[in-house]
């Protein structure tokens, strides 16, 4: 054989190779579906990618083109429309689709809690809460996720519920119905989201609840009740992460209570996990590091916080709860997950 036969079959064998290997692993057709729920205000679009083979790889260059969105090519994008709109996902090699989102269950926005359902949802996070004072914290609790501002989003998403047998096996839920739960629609994109910057998104540091997820009550603890929280921000030279803490039920004496996390503390060769912990108001109020005093006077007290999708009202029920008592209220029959639509394309 001709060396230059040789080459030119050695090439053609390279090319080959080199086009069963594009056709393995370049995503070049393309499917997407939309999956809604009608109790879940936050919507899953689905990329199905595939090679000349049909193996399934993610896409390439996938986006999509409306703010706010989280996720990715791989797991698919969420978002939570608050209006009808229109979105276009797009991929390499030219891919375009275009869904229409509305809503979940109804055309207009998902509703804000009323009266009772805010009253319930403060119920069941203060006990949720609480419960992580009880043996060990929830297993539903991510370990990473045990400080502060942790411990406040676990609560947050899981008062919402539905709170049924099934979700008291998986978070370890121990005590009384602490209410009847929230209506499967109060809330809208807040029962399983926080805004930040970027958008909405399961995850949101310290200071985005504060400034984005909370609305500000003043400096006053005299204003807070059952649910709210308080802020801390040391400054200057020895300057940390934000901290928080949240009211939940008063002392037998009627005294307001606090409950936070410590946070991790992994400095000076001090390595300790750190843990839940309860305190009286008036404790605090003369706490050995004067940085952690709710007083208008510490510039470290960022001041008393309400979460923003509470923020009308207070109901009578929930604020006169005298120590101790959670009342006997039993939960609702838990909201039914049903899938509204799967448009292809």
């Amino acid at each position: 054989m001709s060396r230059s036969l040789r080459n030119s079959l050695m090439a053609a064998l390279a090319a080959a190779s080199l086009a069963a290997l594009a056709g393995a692993i370049i995503p070049v057709r393309h499917r997407v579906a939309l999956e809604s729920a009608r109790d879940n205000p936050v919507q899953h679009i689905v990329l199905d990618s595939r090679t000349l083979m049909g193996l399934r790889r993610p896409a390439w260059g996938a986006r999509l083109g409306v703010p706010g969105a989280w996720g990715s090519a791989g797991e698919g994008f969420f978002l939570a429309p608050s209006a009808p709109e229109a979105v276009t996902v797009s991929a390499w090699p030219g891919f375009r689709a275009t869904l229409a989102l509305a809503p979940p269950g109804a055309a207009a926005p998902p509703r804000l809690p009323d009266e009772g359902d805010r009253n319930a949802f403060c119920r069941w996070f203060v006990a949720i809460l609480e419960q992580q004072l009880e043996g060990d914290p929830s297993p539903a609790w991510e370990p990473a996720q045990h400080d502060c501002a942790g411990l406040l989003r676990f609560a947050f998403r899981e008062a919402w519920g539905p709170h049924t047998e099934a979700w008291r096996d998986r978070v370890g839920f121990t005590g009384p119905p602490a209410a009847g739960d929230p209506g499967p629609g109060a809330g809208g994109p807040w029962r399983y989201a926080f805004p930040t910057p970027d958008g909405w998104r399961p995850f949101a540091k310290g200071q985005y609840l504060r400034s984005l997820a909370c609305v500000p009550l003043g400096r006053d603890v005299a204003l807070a009740r059952p649910g709210d929280l308080l802020f801390f921000a040391r400054g200057g030279a020895r300057a940390q992460p934000d901290h928080a803490m949240a009211f939940v039920r008063p002392d037998l004496d009627g005294e307001p209570m606090l409950l936070y996390h410590t946070g991790p503390e992994r400095t000076g060769g001090t390595d300790r996990e750190g843990e839940v912990r309860r305190v009286r108001l008036d404790d605090l109020l003369h706490h050995p590091d004067a940085d952690f005093r709710p007083l208008a006077e510490n510039p470290a007290f960022l001041g008393v916080y309400r979460w923003k999708v509470l923020a009308r009202t207070w109901g009578p029920d929930f604020a006169r709860l005298p120590g101790g008592s959670q009342g006997g209220a039993q939960s609702q029959p838990p909201g039914q997950r049903v899938l509204l639509s799967r448009q292809r394309f």
